[in-house]
């Protein structure tokens, strides 16, 4: 997308949404209103412009935030607070709000020459001024408490030409645009835009020609054998095509196609003049500017062509630049501060009244013959019951009211109390102790290993199974001697620690396998000879059968002492030889 058409879609988009927020803030109810020193009108209203969507004051959280210890207190955005009642005095003896000891006289809209807003009476209440019709808002012209509309700039609502509404009622001129470029030429309202010119629109095939918009387009190139402008002003053919001048086309400024399919310069104009200015393209021309679009509302200033523009008179109180901006009607107001006003309500110049607040403590507005100056009264001990120590005289200086007596301290009530004596005054190390005053002291615990007896810390002797000892004598860590017993029937004791003592196999009886040691261990104890079996430990005789021999008959020894008898012979056959076998008679 050409830059330029970029520009001018993001230039739209913020026109358009200038003039809806500008429509949307003028249909605002009324702002934020004035209360004691928090003057929201300060901030710019709605209806005053683009801007002053950004421009809010939340309301007020709590009677803190606001200063007020009593009575009723606008919230600053068109409700109120309940503050509560003084213990003693008058709400509004101490200034707006505040406790105090006089009566307090409440203000009035009248008083605050205010027409609109909620605000504080000046005592313990609040007042409701009216509300304001629309498009007016409260404070909208810059007049705290008064009806009002700020109307919107040419600039704030990004209008680059035409007649647009100010969003007060009024129309804004916001001028015209140079040539090639149109008021809302492409649908937008009052921007300059420009429609650019295609190749077929201005009869082209061939060479860069400008668009009317001031970018160039690119028409293409000539097949072999011909030229561009060979057969007509940036048309292909074969002649010889002759560069037209700026002279020629009455070009003063700007660019031109040259016939050939280049584009040739026809230079700038000289200020104020611009090019198009006057509304015909490459012709120089100045193009004035209005009252409006430069943002002027009073005065005379330059037309930007060598004439002068009349802009108007500004309506009392405000005079031309009287708010610190040429040519704008203006009026600066006034502060408390550059009154020299402490108290009270003072004119701010410009149509509002100022209400510069109340005086602290036993201050009084007024009351030394200086208006809207405060005037302090000290006050003394015996007024502010106080027995001892030091009070500030609520005038910036400070009493002196005495010391208490031996065994006495001064409270934070400036009386004589009792004074509780410290653990350390007392001698106590830990646990709960008697403060002398009828209250009690934690003094704390002891170290690891200590006890608390009589607020002192001591050892603490430890016992066996702290010192992890389960049998001889061990250490109480207090210089004494534990004795910890004796171990059952097969353990000793090492190290304050019964052990098991282990079995040998001939403890154990034990010839041969394996055997436990008593102690969770396990005793090898050898094999038994050859014949010989392990049976509980121990190495018995296995005896042989006539069957493990092969012996059938007479009688043999079963390998463990013993003779066993295998039977007889068939009939016809004799038991003869060693070992004993069936044969016949007289073989062996």
């Amino acid at each position: 997308m050409p830059p330029e058409k970029s520009k001018a879609q993001s230039r739209a988009a913020r026109r358009v949404l200038s003039i809806a927020l500008a429509g949307a803030v003028a249909a605002v109810g009324p702002s934020c209103a004035l209360f004691d020193e928090y003057d929201f009108s300060e901030y710019e209203a709605a209806g005053a412009g683009v801007d002053a969507v950004e421009s809010s004051q939340d309301c007020m959280l709590s009677c803190v935030d606001a200063g007020a210890e009593c009575g009723r207190v606008p919230d600053g955005c068109g409700g109120t607070l309940d503050c509560g009642q003084c213990d003693e005095g008058f709400c509004g003896g101490g200034g707006p709000n505040r406790c105090g000891a006089e009566p307090c006289v409440p203000v009035s809209c009248e008083d605050l020459r205010a027409n609109c807003g909620i605000h504080s009476d000046g005592c313990d209440d609040s007042i409701d001024c009216g509300v304001c019709a629309e498009p007016e808002t409260c404070g909208g012209a810059g007049v705290p408490r008064q009806c009002g509309c700020a109307p919107a700039t040419c600039a704030k609502l990004d209008a680059e030409c035409g007649l647009v509404g100010d969003g007060c009622g009024g129309e804004l001129d916001c001028g015209s645009c140079s040539a090639p470029f149109a008021c809302a030429l492409l649908g937008t309202p009052n921007l300059c835009e420009c429609q650019p010119l295609t190749c077929a629109e201005q009869g082209a095939q061939c060479g860069v020609l400008p668009d009317g918009c001031g970018e160039s387009i690119e028409c293409g190139a000539c097949a072999e054998g011909e030229t561009c402008g060979g057969g007509g002003a940036n048309l292909c053919g074969t002649g010889e095509c002759v560069p037209l001048t700026c002279e020629e086309m009455d070009a003063e400024c700007g660019t031109i196609s040259n016939g050939c399919g280049e584009i040739t310069e026809c230079g700038d104009c000289a200020a104020p003049d611009v090019c198009g200015g006057e509304g015909t393209p490459n012709r120089c021309g100045c193009r004035p500017t209005t009252c409006d679009a430069a943002g002027r509302n009073c005065g005379s200033i330059p037309d930007g062509c060598g004439g002068e523009l009349d802009c108007g008179d500004c309506d009392a109180p405000e005079t031309c630049s009287g708010g610190g901006e040429v040519n704008v009607c203006g009026c600066r107001p006034a502060t408390c501060n550059s009154r020299g006003a402490e108290c009270g309500l003072v004119s701010d110049g410009c149509g509002a009244v100022l209400d510069c607040g109340g005086c602290d403590g036993p201050e009084r507005c007024g009351t030394a013959g200086t208006p809207n100056v405060c005037a302090c009264v000290p006050t003394t001990c015996a007024a502010e019951d106080a027995e001892c120590g030091s009070i500030g005289d609520e005038c910036g200086g400070t009493l002196s009211c005495g010391s208490c007596p031996s065994g006495m301290a001064c409270s934070e009530g400036r009386r004589c109390v009792c004074r509780p004596r410290t653990c350390s005054e007392i001698g106590a190390e830990c646990g709960n102790a008697s403060d002398r005053c009828g209250g009690t002291l934690n003094c704390g615990g002891c170290a690891s290993g200590e006890m608390c007896t009589s607020n002192r810390c001591v050892c603490r002797p430890r016992t066996c199974a702290e010192a992890g000892a389960q049998c001889g004598s061990a250490s109480n860590d207090c210089g004494g001697t534990l004795s910890c017993g004796s171990c059952a029937t097969g353990q000793t004791c090492t190290g304050n620690r019964c052990v098991c003592q282990p079995k040998t196999c001939a403890e154990l009886g034990a010839t041969c396998g394996s055997a436990s040691d008593g102690c969770g261990g396990t005793l090898s104890c050898g094999s038994c000879a050859t014949g010989q079996t392990c049976t509980g430990n121990r190495c018995v005789c296995d005896p042989k059968t006539c069957l493990d021999l092969g012996v059938v008959c007479g009688s043999i020894d079963d390998g463990c002492g013993l003779s066993i008898v295998c039977g007889t012979c068939p009939a016809g056959l004799e038991c003869t030889g060693v070992p004993p076998v069936c044969t016949p008679p007289g073989q062996l």
